[in-house]
């Protein structure tokens, strides 16, 4: 295994919920739908390669991602 290890991302119900709905929506920032699949396929155990490579982003913007939804959860996916 490459790079640095990784903690694990954890959603609860209702926010698999909200992510799911941002993921859907027509009205909302790529940029914001994107970071909601990111967490999504955190959650699912995927690596931040395979999730890098799943979104178009680099590995290290995953990482970013990831460390705002532990530091702010949903609030931290915001611009």
């Amino acid at each position: 295994r490459r790079g640095r290890p990784t903690f694990a991302i954890t959603v609860s119900d209702a926010e698999r919920e909200q992510l799911t709905a941002l993921t859907r929506s027509r009205a909302l920032s790529a940029g914001l739908v994107r970071r909601a699949r990111v967490i999504l396929l955190a959650a699912k155990g995927l690596s931040q390669q395979e999730i890098a490579r799943r979104v178009d982003l680099s590995p290290a913007m995953v990482g970013q991602w990831r460390r705002r939804w532990r530091a702010h959860g949903l609030a931290g996916l915001y611009d």
